[in-house]
């Protein structure tokens, strides 16, 4: 059975596998972000040990497994010192800003990517995502959620500013439905396949007006100062991952809950950053 010895730095919990590495191996930060505000400590860490272990025995690096539950905090620690985290796995829109303002490179990167849909009720005027105007009021996430960057993003393409009191930034699907019901929006944006699904189940009440356009997904992401046969190591770690058939590895992908990994493209999440510093993004 792994062994697991706490630390506290930094202001956060953090626990490094003890075992699977010799003394002399380079130690490694982890840092870990699952996309949700809401997440313990511990909810973080029961979720993500299983990938350190893994990446752990198959580089040979010490890893640290650090929770993240305050991703700005964690962002700006590392765009100042460069130390406080040496790997990272989380969401697109935090790889993006470290990849550009923290020097961090990726490792590798879900396989499946993200997209939303613009969803309306069936008798809507609008019938292409064209129609939309500045003043047309519509639902999303938080304008830091990767669905609500690429839905203003794809209005972008179409010249299409919303104005700040037409975007209504709502937490959940249950609540944009809601308001899309009662008249408050004219459009809401949601992950497409959860969409898709609202408007096949319930086609005399909702239909798609269009798609967003695609973002990449979770990545693993490390710093410069990594040396590159590490990185290496770390990089193939990750795509064995996808097929190896050890329990570690089984208990790992049950755990992460991502698609399998595709070796790290850095361009993709650079021109997320693009849409992220458009007036447009609302960032």
């Amino acid at each position: 059975m792994p062994k697991f010895a706490g630390v506290i730095g930094a202001g956060a919990l953090a626990l490094f596998v003890a075992g699977g590495a010799s003394a002399q191996a380079e130690r490694l930060t982890l840092g870990v972000f699952p996309g949700l505000d809401a997440a313990e400590s511990f909810e973080i860490l029961d979720r993500y040990m299983p990938l350190a272990q893994y990446l752990q025995a198959k580089s040979g690096a010490v890893i640290m497994l650090v929770p993240v539950k305050v991703p700005g905090a964690a962002i700006r620690r590392m765009i100042e010192d460069g130390k406080s985290y040496k790997l990272f796995f989380g969401p697109p829109v935090f790889a993006a800003e470290a990849i550009k303002k923290a020097d961090f490179v990726t490792l590798a990167m879900e396989r499946e990517k993200i997209s939303g849909v613009f969803l309306v009720k069936a008798g809507s005027k609008l019938q292409t995502v064209r129609d939309v105007t500045p003043n047309t009021h519509v639902a999303m996430p938080s304008p830091k959620l990767l669905l609500a960057i690429l839905a203003l993003a794809t209005l972008g393409q179409e010249k299409i500013v919303l104005k700040p009191e037409a975007r209504r930034h709502l937490d959940s699907a249950e609540g944009m439905l809601l308001a899309l019901d009662n008249g408050v929006v004219d459009v809401a944006v949601m992950r497409d396949r959860l969409g898709r699904k609202i408007a096949a189940e319930k086609p005399s009440e909702y239909r798609i007006l269009g798609q967003t356009l695609e973002g990449p997904g979770f990545a693993l992401i490390a710093h410069r100062s990594v040396s590159e046969p590490l990185r290496a190591k770390l990089r193939q770690a990750a795509l064995a991952l996808n097929d190896d058939p050890s329990p570690l590895a089984v208990q790992t992908r049950g755990s992460l809950r991502t698609s399998p990994f595709l070796p790290g493209q850095d361009g993709e999440f650079i021109a997320l950053q693009r849409m992220m510093d458009t007036p447009t993004s609302g960032n």
